[in-house]
């Protein structure tokens, strides 16, 4: 019972930081498609919230500590396509991105960085998880494991 309760939590935070190997290990410690589902979507909500809120206090704490300066802001590469990605796309797509592409905990710090004001935020996140969640299931199931 022990060892089932912390093979639980293990998928859980697997699901909660690296969104993208979730269903193929929870499909390969032995669970059913439904329980699959439900345990990466719970992981994943759980790590949303998370680092949500913890990318929002490091956020207003970073501002406070280090405020800004009115200097010429450098861009580099990777600046000029993540602005112009948000530019186009703006939180559906960073929240598109957030669970396989960008993992969790980053897509989150961005999101509680650049959406801080918006209340629709978090659902969007978290309905962004269920999208994922569903589809990578659903491969794993019908295919087999992904990255087993």
């Amino acid at each position: 019972m022990v060892l089932e309760v912390f093979k639980f939590i293990g998928l859980l935070l697997i699901a909660a930081t690296k969104f993208l190997y979730a269903p193929t290990s929870v499909y390969l410690a032995g669970y059913g498609f439904f329980e699959t589902l439900l345990i990466t979507s719970l992981g994943g909500f759980v790590g949303v919230y998370v680092f949500y809120k913890l990318g929002s206090i490091i956020s207003r704490w970073w501002a406070n500590r280090f405020p800004s300066k009115f200097d010429k802001k450098k861009f580099t590469k990777k600046n000029r396509v993540f602005i112009n990605f948000r530019s186009k796309y703006g939180l559906y797509g960073i929240a598109f991105v957030t669970p396989c592409i960008i993992s969790i905990p980053i897509g989150c710090f961005l999101v509680a960085k650049y959406y801080a004001n918006d209340r629709s935020a978090l659902p969007i996140l978290m309905a962004s998880v269920v999208f994922w969640s569903v589809t990578l299931t659903s491969i794993t199931f019908l295919l087999g494991p992904i990255f087993g």
